[in-house]
């Protein structure tokens, strides 16, 4: 029995679940780094497991709900809607080069940061090209204040993180000085007892 999300209800229901599995994949990954794996092997397993579950879903689910093909029948029909495949194929890209960007952001830049700006970059420019490659059939004054949300989110994102960096130097100098004046005072402890 394939399972079927096809009214407002479930769609509602879902949100909360994803909300709750979006905030947690990074915790998660931060504890692994935390225990000692390398964050690109994090990003390596994460990858290959979204390649998997795609995979998965694609030959199990095909496209869900009861009136519409399976994966295979869909297959056989891919010759006939190239442009659509050639779309898919390029977003595919898009999603495959935004995660290797994603991936050297987090290197630099540190996973909390990393994943508020890329997501919310996500949201704010799929949601902006969808609107008006649909014809803007959406509603504007409802779908725009929440991207402008989620631009807030890169902005304040990235002004925590340029907070957090002067505080570390700030405390690395502090750090440094104590050292000095350590070393200082143990000199001078030296030279009186001598």
């Amino acid at each position: 029995m394939p399972v079927a999300v096809e009214d407002r209800g479930g769609t509602v229901a879902l949100m909360p679940a994803s909300l709750f599995l979006l905030g947690t994949w990074p915790a998660l990954l931060t504890l692994l780094e935390r225990r000692g794996r390398l964050p690109q092997h994090i990003y390596l397993d994460y990858s290959i497991t979204n390649l998997v579950i795609a995979v998965l879903m694609a030959v199990a689910f095909g496209q869900v709900g009861y009136s519409r093909q399976d994966f295979f029948t869909q297959l056989t029909q891919m010759q006939d809607n190239w442009p659509s495949v050639l779309i898919a194929m390029a977003g595919g890209l898009a999603l495959s080069l935004g995660n290797l960007v994603s991936q050297y952001a987090w290197a630099f830049a540190g996973l909390s940061l990393t994943n508020v700006i890329c997501a919310s970059m996500t949201v704010v420019s799929g949601t902006t090209i969808n609107y008006f490659l649909d014809g803007r059939i959406n509603r504007a004054e409802i779908l725009f204040p929440g991207v402008v949300c989620f631009l807030m989110a890169v902005f304040l994102g990235a002004a925590v993180h340029s907070s957090n960096a002067k505080d570390d130097e700030q405390k690395l100098s502090m750090k440094s000085a104590d050292i000095e004046l350590s070393s200082d005072f143990r000199q001078s402890e030296v030279a009186a007892c001598s």
